[in-house]
């Protein structure tokens, strides 16, 4: 099931998305970086800061995906929406949640927006997953860590009217 986030749930996103940079970036991003990423109160206070940009996949009555989305950061113009983050617990991948995620956000965001950017790092696995949805690559973007550029391919979603 998938429904809005609320407050409540930030800890399980926070808790998430740190367990999947530390699986994804390995040896992509400095270890020590990753190593020092924490589920802390900082970090879950700037979740719930934002929590209305998120939806969260509900399953075994718990949180084991969340989707973060809203406008554009890219500096596309403003009828290009944007998804910030999907990430799945990894014992819940593989069962068709990220493709349900997605979708819900393209039908939360059609109403202001015509078209979806979703950025992925280059040497990311989820590059097969957004071509496999039907994201359309269309270019490159960078992604600044800890002074260091690293480069992202940048897909489009056209949402259907």
């Amino acid at each position: 099931m998938i429904r809005k986030a609320i407050i409540q749930d930030a800890k399980d996103i926070v808790g998430i998305n740190i367990m999947s940079w530390k699986q994804t970036y390995k040896g992509i991003f400095p270890q020590e970086f990753l190593d020092n990423l924490t589920v802390n109160n900082e970090n879950i206070e700037k979740c719930q800061n934002k929590i209305k940009e998120y939806a969260v996949y509900i399953e075994d009555n718990h949180v084991v995906g969340f989707i973060r989305y809203g406008k554009n950061k890219k500096g596309y113009n403003a009828s290009y929406g944007e998804i910030y983050a999907l990430y799945i617990d990894s014992n819940y991948q593989q069962k068709g949640f990220g493709k349900k995620l997605v979708k819900y956000s393209l039908n939360e965001l059609k109403n202001n927006y015509h078209s979806i950017l979703v950025s992925t790092l280059i040497n990311n696995p989820a590059n097969t997953f957004y071509q496999k949805i039907g994201g359309k690559l269309i270019g490159n973007s960078k992604f600044i860590l800890e002074n260091k550029e690293y480069l992202e391919n940048l897909y489009e979603f056209k949402i259907e009217e």
